[in-house]
């Protein structure tokens, strides 16, 4: 109910009507929904009956100016700084650098865009950003301020209304934001891309994913005390995962490319959804038998991903593999095209309840519990990306998007050009 009344206010400064149905909701039966309208019957009638909206608040919405942020005198230890920080509500928990104005300033040398730009209304929140506000978390993360360019265009990507973020940073499902970088960029400020990339470690894939996790935490008010409704959540919900993809050890072109891109562009790529899959296999003697691993992973109950969903689903996967791949024949369009035909399981044995009438839409035909059915709609929506080390790994990360709900976002990725 909280949340609710909370999201009511930021989207039109005005309380709304509530009755509170408690969860779950879904995966109740006919006769557990009918069960629960009863239970919330007379409070609907009240509601529809009794309620009066009350007069506009017009200082419901009102935050402070965005430009240029306040500031305030603090005496104390870091540590005391950093405690002062999580008590107020302005960081996750984790130590931070504390963000003086003179660090800001220097961290605003990194980029040429203005400090005063408002660059999103960050949902739910729909707190204000601006790229001033984004150099003073990029401080209290502890990036560089070479980092800049990537971090702005990160967010420029997460803003993109078709990504709908709003969606999956308020949902009980455990999304996280997935970050691949393209271009000379990312050797230029240190962004790792071979053995344990996407894990930590790494100064600049650490902290850049950490500040984009406070802005879109801190500035959106999205925690676990507020808005954000994550069921269990997982370490992606504090700091983003971000990657450089290993150009120098893939046979392939870069991913950015596949983008519309040249492969001398700059790209930042952001993709939402997870938690991800380890997928192993040091046994199979040729790429089918690494591809029918593969398969199989991409198709575990439990996703949202799932019924020949119209959206796009990442795999990030070694150099071993992309190498053997290629030695026998397949490229990454093909590696795309084997796994749409094989990665199929019957609509009514591995995937959800009802999962016939989802694929039959999005591909267009007849689905029974019967009929065998690829994780998503063609092959085009698996983004192949070549990241990490020695060993044969990969990571699946399907996306949040879910098959009950199609329509909530129209994409799981999207890639914009850095601007320096």
């Amino acid at each position: 109910m909280k949340f609710a009344e909370q999201a009511s206010l930021n989207n039109g400064g005005a309380k709304a009507s509530f009755v509170a149905f408690p969860h779950p909701i879904q995966g109740v039966g006919k006769d557990g929904a009918y069960k629960k309208a009863e239970e919330a019957w007379p409070d609907l009638l009240k509601a529809a009956t009794e309620w009066t909206p009350p007069a506009s608040d017009p200082n419901a919405l009102k935050q402070d100016a965005a430009y240029p942020a306040a500031t305030f005198t603090f005496k104390g230890t870091t540590t005391e700084v950093s405690q002062m920080f999580y008590d107020k509500g302005w960081s996750e928990g984790i130590p931070i650098t504390p963000p003086t104005p003179e660090k800001v300033a220097a961290m605003l040398k990194g980029t040429t865009r203005k400090p005063n730009e408002v660059i999103w209304e960050v949902p739910p929140r729909k707190g204000q950003l601006t790229v001033e506000l984004v150099a003073t978390y990029a401080v209290m993360a502890g990036c560089k301020p070479s980092y800049m360019p990537v971090l702005l265009a990160a967010v420029d990507a997460m803003k993109d209304p078709d990504l709908n973020y709003n969606g999956p940073t308020t949902s009980t499902h455990p999304s996280g934001v997935l970050v691949v970088v393209n271009g000379p960029i990312a050797k230029k400020i240190g962004l790792v891309s071979g053995r344990g990339a996407a894990g930590g470690g790494y100064q600049a894939n650490s902290s850049i994913g950490y500040a984009l996790s406070l802005i879109t935490d801190i500035v959106g008010d999205s925690r676990p005390q507020t808005n954000d409704q994550s069921t269990l959540g997982w370490a992606g919900n504090m700091i983003a995962t971000v990657v450089a993809e290993n150009v120098d050890e893939s046979p392939w072109e870069p991913f950015s490319t596949t983008r519309g891109f040249s492969k001398d562009d700059n790209v930042v790529s952001v993709f939402l959804g997870g938690p991800p899959a380890n997928i192993k296999d040091q046994s199979a003697v040729d790429s089918v038998g690494i591809l029918k691993v593969f398969a199989d992973t991409v198709n575990y109950a439990g996703q949202n991903t799932t019924c020949a969903i119209d959206k796009d689903v990442v795999l990030l996967i070694c150099p071993q593999y992309a190498e053997k791949f290629t030695a026998e024949g397949f490229d990454r369009e093909k590696v795309k095209a084997w796994l749409w035909e094989n990665a199929r399981e019957p609509a009514g044995k591995t995937f959800p309840d009802k999962c016939d009438q989802c694929a039959s839409k999005s591909l267009n035909t007849k689905v029974d519990n019967d009929t065998m059915v690829p994780t998503v709609s063609n092959p085009d929506h698996f983004q192949i990306i070549v990241v990490g080390g020695a060993g044969a790994h990969a990571q699946y990360w399907p996306g949040y998007s879910s098959w009950l709900l199609p329509n909530t976002i129209n994409k799981t990725m999207v890639s914009v050009k850095v601007k320096e």
